[in-house]
Formats: C-alpha cells, structure tokens, sequence
C-alpha cells in the first residue's frame, strides 16, 4: 500500500521530534562543550604529529603545508593572521621537544580521542567498550593512518584542481570541482568517525546520511559564523586583541554541536533499521491473538 503525503510528513515529524529529544537526553551541548575544550588543547599536538608523518614521505612536501591550512581555515576560521601564525610557531617548536615531551603530545592526542569514542559509544548505546589494546590500536591507526590519507587527498586534489589563469569559467569550474572534492573529503571523514569510532557495528548507509548532513550542517555554519564575526564585529568590540581566543572557543563548539547531531541522526537511523529487521525476523504467527 503506497504511504500518503500526510503519512510521510507525520513520520518526518516523528522523526525529528525524537531526534530532537535524544539529542537533549543525551545532554549533547555539554559534550559539545567538553568537547572543543579538549580540541583547543590537542589541536597543536595533533597537527604536530600529523606533520611528523607527512615528513616521512617527501612525496607529501606539499601537502604537508596544505594539511596545516586546510586544518586551520576549516577550525579556526575568521581570527585573524595573527592567531595562525601562533599556531604555525606552536607546531614549529614541537619539533624542539625531548622524549618526554614527545610523550606528552602523543598523550594530549589520545585524550581527544578517548574523550570523542566516549562521546560515540554513549549516542549509538555501547554497553561494552572497546579492550584498552583493541582502543590503542583503533586511535595508533586514527594518527598514523589519518594525516597520510588527509595528505594523499590533498595532494590529489592540488594535481587536479590546479585553477588555470587563462580562462575565467575553466578557473570557475575548477575552483567548483575543488570545493565539492573538500566536501567529499569531509564527509568521508565523518562517515569514518560514525562508523569507526563507536565500539559496536555501523552501516556504511547510516553512516553516509549523517555524515552528509553534518558537512551540510558545517557548510551553512561556516557562512552564518562569518556574517556573525566579520560583518559585525560583535567579538573585537567587546574582547578587542583577545577576540580570537572566545571565537576560536565558540566555532569548536559549534562544529562539535553539528558533529554530534550528525552522530544522533545516524543513531537514530540505525534504531529504525534494528527495528525493521527485528520485525521482519519475528512475524506475528497467523491467528495468534494477545491474551489468549
């Protein structure tokens, strides 16, 4: 039987509400919070390792400079030069640092993302967590593996999408075809992070719709956050010189807010399709009747 408009509109509706209610059960803007905090300290630590690696190719020279940008344009956004050259110097200096405070930065790393599985694991219902050598494995593959992928990607996209200066509308093309090929690069990433991250199984279906809804999210983020900052100046009123430190605060935690949505859209997607097989595995037997 073909389902209505009305019937389709109502379950939309349902929909929403429930996610809208998870998302506030699950108190998602504390741990939006905690969140941006722990990234404001492990982004200099992570950008410094995720450099280190590149630094083993010379293959990846290149993308080397384009990971530091397009990491701090995409977290960072709309603070200034003066901050990106604090964070430049900052990652500089890590490769300064002895053994032990090496450690520490591997240490700072492994906090983000112990504290972003235990923001996964409590959205999808995780009842039992991963082994701590099964989780030291998973975050050693996310900072080993993840700076290369990122690299090669950009590096890919640098060949490809190289604007030639001779013709506006094949410059325009190009700039487009990078612009969606950055988009794709951040929804790949968020399906990585809904599918791996949480210590139980994803599909990779449940996983790609909230995924594109949150690099949806963060688009449309990203062009209201600079209408807020740039063209009202609301921040270098108030703070003047010290601005960059509560903007760079309040886009994290707006990223982590999307993010997290993202990750209670899958959730929720997934209920529903537990739900259908379960229904699908144990029908009602033919004349059975509750309460007899």
């Amino acid at each position: 039987m073909t389902e209505t408009p009305p019937s389709r509109q109502r379950r939309a509706w349902k929909f929403l509400l429930r996610l809208e209610r998870r998302f506030t059960g699950d108190d998602a803007l504390n741990r939006a919070a905690a969140l941006s905090y722990t990234t404001l300290l492990s982004l200099v630590p992570l950008l410094a390792i995720g450099l280190a690696i590149l630094a083993a190719f010379p293959a990846f020279e290149t993308a080397r400079i384009q990971l530091r940008r397009f990491t701090i344009g995409n977290l960072v956004p709309e603070v200034g030069e003066q901050v990106r050259q604090s964070i430049d110097g900052f990652i500089s200096n890590a490769g300064n640092l002895t053994a032990i405070g090496i450690t520490g930065l591997v240490v700072t790393s492994v906090l983000l993302l112990y504290t972003i599985e235990d923001a996964m694991n409590r959205i999808f219902r995780v009842t039992k967590t991963r082994t701590p050598m099964s989780r030291l494995v998973v975050y050693w593959t996310v900072l080993t593996l993840g700076p290369i992928l990122l690299g090669a990607s950009l590096t890919i996209s640098d060949w490809l999408f190289t604007a030639p200066k001779d013709s506006p509308m094949l410059a325009y093309l190009v700039g487009l075809g990078a612009a969606l090929f950055h988009f794709a690069m951040l929804v790949a990433l968020f399906i990585l992070l809904y599918a791996a991250m949480p210590a139980r199984y994803v599909p990779l279906r449940q996983a790609a719709i909230g995924a594109a809804t949150a690099a949806v999210g963060i688009a449309v983020l990203r062009l209201g956050f600079h209408i807020y900052v740039v063209d009202l100046h609301a921040y270098q009123s108030i703070y003047g010189a010290l601005a960059a430190i509560p903007i760079m605060l309040f886009w994290m935690y707006l990223i982590w807010a999307v993010v997290l949505a993202g990750a209670e859209l899958t959730a929720c997607l997934l209920e529903d399709l537990e739900k259908a097989r379960e229904s699908d595995e144990c029908p009602q037997a033919p004349g059975a009747s509750s309460g007899r």
